[in-house]
């Protein structure tokens, strides 16, 4: 069940935004989900590894003021449901897609934006290649792709030989502040936030199960389609990203077509945290340019 939360930020004058978050049934799991906003646009927000939907509360809060929201737990990941360690397979990017599609029919929702970081990215390209019926358009912000991953930070979660790689929430910890350039926004809410749901005796076997599940195979299997994409994408990367440098930005961008390349300066691997205003006006610039390039779309059908 959906509980409401009102949210409250400033922009020129205080705007108040309903947000509801909880448990969704999807198939023969539960994945929490945060909901906010309203309107005729849905933007889907993914999260990567290891952290969960709060990574996008700066995101939500400005999106939700114009259209309707969605940030989900990812299986395995957050306050979802978990799987055990022999079917680590399900917690896949190809399975995730298909848990976003049923999270699509359970909103009564036909397309979405989806918006990726880091897992998330990867996901939204496996999105636009086998679902494209279901994507108005897609966005990857410091994501995998190609074969650029996964992290060897993120393997060695799975045979941690030294005390820096144990799955833990120093782990987290370290891995947020590394990947955020300006550490001053790294608050306790945020730390606490990623951190709580590993935080207790069978949370670094949770964690280990979901870093067993990504291979870079799942990306690079779907580049020979990535140029057949038809709807507009949005690559937008940190400046000082220090796990998956821009360079891959710019290969998305060179390879998927109807797509843009942005760098946020001052802003590392999660630059959501680093400047959440910034990457907010590249996103509505995105969806005003999927609209123009949807419109074609529909204009060369009839036509």
């Amino acid at each position: 069940m959906l509980k409401l939360q009102m949210l409250k930020f400033y922009k020129k004058e205080v705007v108040i935004v309903q947000m509801r978050q909880g448990n969704i049934q999807i198939g023969e799991y539960q994945l929490f989900c945060r909901v906010a906003g309203v309107g005729n646009e849905t933007v889907v927000l993914m999260h990567g590894i290891p952290t969960n939907s709060f990574i996008w509360m700066p995101i939500i809060q400005q999106l939700a003021t114009q259209c309707r929201v969605i940030a989900p737990d990812l299986l395995g990941y957050g306050l979802s449901d978990r799987v055990p360690r022999a079917e680590y397979e399900k917690l896949s990017l190809p399975h995730q897609a298909e848990y976003m599609i049923k999270l699509l029919d359970y909103f009564g929702i036909q397309k979405a934006h989806f918006v990726g970081h880091d897992l998330g990215g990867g996901i939204a390209q496996i999105l636009a290649v086998k679902y494209p019926e279901r994507v108005a358009s897609f966005v990857v912000t410091d994501g995998v792709t190609f074969s650029n991953w996964p992290l060897g930070r993120v393997m060695a979660l799975r045979y941690p030989t030294a005390p820096e790689f144990e799955p833990s929430p120093t782990y987290i910890e370290r891995f947020l502040r590394t990947g955020t350039y300006h550490q001053e926004l790294i608050t306790p809410d945020l730390i606490s936030a990623l951190v709580a749901p590993y935080n207790h005796p069978g949370g670094a076997e949770e964690l280990q199960t979901a870093s067993f599940a990504l291979e870079h195979h799942q990306t690079q299997d779907i580049v020979p389609e990535l140029p057949n994409i038809k709807v507009k994408a949005s690559f937008i990367w940190g400046q000082h990203d220090p796990f998956l440098p821009a360079y891959w930005g710019y290969r998305l961008n060179e390879t998927v077509p109807n797509s843009t390349f942005t760098i946020i300066p001052q802003a590392g691997h999660f630059c959501m945290i680093d400047n959440p205003l910034l990457v907010t006006e590249e996103l509505y610039k995105h969806m005003n340019a999927s609209a123009s390039i949807n419109q074609k779309m529909t204009t060369n059908r009839v036509g």
